[in-house]
């Protein structure tokens, strides 16, 4: 048996610790290799709990400007969103809230502020005014105190 022959799908993965023993023979290794095959992977469900987007402990801030404002996406257990103002009044004020997707890559959401739009996974397809690359662009629809038009702009995974 060769890593080359062994298919599982991605959520059983084989290591290649198992499949050297597998190839010595004998019940034991063969009894490793099954379990293997059948222990789903904890750290690929955890990598998926947040909607596909983020991992649990990453954040994703998604900046725009001429007004600036950045809607900032946090991945603890379940996915939350802060509208962050640097538009009007003195300072910049966060506003926690919850969000809902209607749909996954790409990500159609509707926040409690309520902001609106998509974001898509665009490698290495977004550049921003500080000429810096991110993998995602969001496209804006409705966010609160703005009025059309909305420009897309960058996301960046932190």
């Amino acid at each position: 048996m060769s890593a080359a022959t062994v298919s599982t799908p991605p959520e059983f993965p084989v290591t290649a610790a198992v499949l050297r023993t597998a190839r010595m023979g004998g019940t034991a290794p063969a009894l490793m290799l099954a379990a293997a095959l059948v222990t789903p992977n904890i750290a690929s469900a955890a990598d998926m709990s947040c909607n596909r987007l983020l991992e649990p402990g990453q954040t994703m801030i998604c900046s725009g400007f001429e007004p600036n404002w950045a809607l900032e996406l946090t991945c603890d257990g379940g996915m939350n969103a802060n509208f962050i103002d640097a538009f009007s009044g003195d300072g910049i004020q966060t506003t926690p809230g919850s969000i809902d997707f209607s749909s996954e890559d790409p990500w159609q959401l509707e926040t409690s502020h309520p902001v609106r739009g998509t974001i898509a996974y665009t490698p290495a397809g977004c550049t921003d005014e500080s000429d810096r690359v991110s993998d995602f662009t969001f496209s804006p629809t409705a966010a609160p105190g703005l009025s059309e038009p909305f420009y897309p702009f960058c996301c960046r995974i932190e």
